[in-house]
């Protein structure tokens, strides 16, 4: 992913595992990964700032 400001290629900057519905036993337990996404630029206001945070579902 690109940063909107100056158009460099981001890094990972931090991550973590979300874990949804465990509360009960009827609803179905759903577990992501959230990488927060931040702008290696030197150069740009956006340096070390979450620009973009990415989740996706683990199955």
């Amino acid at each position: 992913m690109l940063c909107p400001l100056c158009k460099c290629e981001m890094r990972i900057g931090g991550s973590r595992t979300v874990v949804e519905g465990d509360t009960s036993p009827d609803t179905e337990t759903r577990v992501y990964t959230e990488q927060d996404l931040v702008c290696r630029n030197p150069a740009c206001d956006n340096r070390d700032r979450v620009v973009e945070t990415v989740r996706t579902r683990l199955v």
